[in-house]
Parts: C-alpha cells; sequence; structure tokens
C-alpha cells in the first residue's frame, strides 16, 4: 500500500484536537501502509502544543513562530512529510475508520490530482457542496451543487468516483510531487477562503482531476477557528475579496474575463441603489493585491492545457453520466441540474 502522511493545521484548537484527533489515530491504525500524523501549528496560545506533548506523543508537530494562516501551515506540513500521498484534514473533522483507502485507490490513476471524500455535516446528512457542478453566469463562476442527499435516497450506494472542481480544503487527499508542483496554497487568498477552489481549478488546468470519492467518509462539525476568532463582517468581506481575485487570476476565456469586469463595474456603479456596501469593501480590498493576481495568473499561462469552458463540460459531462448507472428516479434528479445558463 502507498505509504501516507497525514497534515492537520491548528490554530488555537486544542479542544478540536482532542475531540476528533483519536478518530485519525483509528483510522491510521486500519491502514494496511505505513503512515504519519502531523499536527502543524499555527502559533496558538491556547495550550494545543502540550496537549500534544503530553496526550499524543507519537504525533508529528511542526510548530510556527508566528501566525502564517492555513495556506502557509499546509506548505509547512507539505514540506515536513515523509510520505508521496498527504491527507490534509481539519482539525474539527471526524474521519471514519477506514476512510484512507478508497482515496489511495483512486490516486493511483496518474490523471487525479486530488481526491476528496464525501463530507457529511454534524447530523449525518452529505454535504451538498462536496460534489459541485460548475458554469458561468453574471460575472462569476457559480456551482450547481449536487443533490448527493437525494440521490442517496434513491441508491444504497453512489457511483464512484465523481468529479468535482476542486477538493475542499477539510479533508482531501493529494499527490505530494503534484502539490509541491503547484506550490500548494496561493498565498494570494490569505489568511482564508477560496484557496482550495484555486487549487483546483489550476490542477484541472493543467490536465489533472479532481474527484469524490464516496467510500471515503468524514464529518465537518463546522467548528473551525475562523468563525471563532474573527468577525462575521470581515469573514464576508475576506469571502467576497477572495473571489474576485480568483476570477482575476484564473479565468483565461478574454470573453468571460471581459464579462467578469463589466459585471463588477455595474454592480460598483449601482451597489448605492443596491445597498450593496459589501460589493464596494470587497473591490476595495482587492485592488491592492491585483497586481500579485495579474503576476501569477501570467506565470500559470504557460502550463494551461484545459481551457475553463472545457474544465466545466468534463466535470458536468463525467458526473451526468455517472447518473445513468444508479436508479431511474436519481438520474432524474441529476437532470434538473441546468448548467447551461
Amino acid at each position: 500500500m502507498i505509504s501516507v502522511s497525514i497534515i492537520i493545521p491548528n490554530w488555537n484548537g486544542s479542544d478540536l484536537l482532542k475531540a476528533y484527533l483519536p478518530s485519525v489515530l483509528t483510522a491510521q491504525k486500519n491502514y494496511q501502509g505505513n503512515t504519519e500524523i502531523i499536527v502543524v501549528d499555527d502559533a496558538s496560545t491556547d495550550r494545543s502544543v502540550n496537549l500534544l506533548i503530553k496526550e499524543f506523543p507519537d504525533i508529528r508537530t511542526v510548530t510556527h513562530d508566528q501566525n502564517r494562516g492555513f495556506g502557509k501551515a499546509c506548505w509547512s506540513g507539505a514540506q515536513a512529510a515523509k510520505h508521496p500521498v498527504l491527507i490534509f484534514l481539519n482539525s474539527d473533522v471526524e474521519v471514519d475508520p477506514d476512510f484512507i483507502a478508497p482515496l489511495i485507490n483512486n490516486l493511483k490513476d496518474p490523471t487525479v490530482f486530488a481526491a476528496s471524500p464525501l463530507i457529511l455535516n454534524e447530523n449525518g446528512s452529505p454535504s451538498d457542496v462536496t460534489i459541485s457542478m460548475p458554469y458561468f453566469r453574471r460575472g462569476k463562476i457559480r456551482y450547481k451543487t449536487f443533490p448527493t442527499q437525494q440521490i442517496l435516497n434513491n441508491t444504497s450506494s453512489l457511483p464512484s468516483p465523481w468529479c468535482t472542481l476542486f477538493p475542499l480544503g477539510g479533508a482531501f487527499a493529494v499527490h505530494k510531487k503534484l502539490f509541491l508542483i503547484l506550490k500548494g496554497f496561493d498565498d494570494l487568498f490569505a489568511p482564508f477562503y477560496y484557496e482550495d477552489t484555486d487549487l483546483g481549478f489550476r490542477a484541472w488546468r493543467r490536465g489533472w482531476k479532481c474527484i469524490v470519492v464516496p467510500e471515503s467518509r468524514v464529518t465537518h462539525f463546522h467548528k473551525g477557528t475562523i468563525a471563532r476568532s474573527f468577525r462575521r463582517f470581515k469573514i464576508r468581506a475576506i469571502r467576497k475579496r477572495n473571489r474576485l481575485l480568483y476570477l482575476w487570476k484564473n479565468l483565461t476565456s478574454p470573453e468571460l474575463l471581459r464579462k467578469q469586469i463589466l459585471f463588477q463595474l455595474l454592480r460598483l456603479f449601482y451597489s448605492p441603489f443596491l445597498l450593496d456596501g459589501m460589493t464596494v469593501i470587497a473591490i476595495i480590498l482587492a485592488i491592492p493585491r491585483f497586481r500579485k493576481a495579474m503576476r501569477r495568473r501570467r506565470s500559470e499561462q504557460k502550463y494551461v492545457v484545459n481551457s475553463e469552458k472545457k474544465i466545466f463540460k468534463i466535470i458536468n459531462a463525467a458526473n451526468r453520466a455517472n447518473c445513468h448507472v444508479i436508479e431511474s428516479t436519481a438520474y432524474h434528479t441529476c437532470e434538473q441540474i441546468d448548467t447551461r445558463k
């Protein structure tokens, strides 16, 4: 079996580590290949490091002397990892005992960049955003969230794998070599949000795939430190800012980029009438990072194999094809997902 390094970024999450690390240790024991668990502590001020030393002595700890953010913590973990496959987990994720093997088996396909488990909500329902079907409308890349629960209601198991535009940063497996080639998560999006979306999009543009493997399952409890450490207003502003940066950096089609810029100018002009102050704030926050986004955009251009339209077509066609192999009621549910708008 392929050897695996499990990397968990942590910032002031001692309570989360204590609650959910035991499930990761169980999964480690159940996996037949070599494994290691690395917790990257991003300059926590709580008792995280002491907890790891006293209660989890077999877990490797990488520490930052100052807070560098989610992306940098993942990068530190990747550089410290000994094994060829990395599994990234948020500290508020509880994993199923046998979640590792299905991910690793699907990474044997050389065209696969990353494999994500099916992510469940705290109540046991599957997260609809795990599998997404992308399209472009009104200046944005939008996603028709896949009706995973409806599919599960009509069949005992989902076919596998499914395609997705990006692996959710909270739980996914990736080839270390490819992750390092892409230089990990882009700090353009620091401190959080859209770094996983950007990573997956860059992988697709180079001709690799991002998939979801329903046989592998984890539960995300959404108790991370972002919501506990930042005001809701700031979180919304950063999310909207980073969505702009993501589009400016990644849209390769001149037509789509023009539409995006035109749409934002219209939103900016009409924002006083729409009482949409958040759009104005997001644009103001994004402008200082515009040049950096353009530099990153230019550096990626020479590697582009797939346009965004081709990527959307591949993902949506693959997922619709999967609908054919499950019960007809589930297939009709899939057919209702219209991404042509």
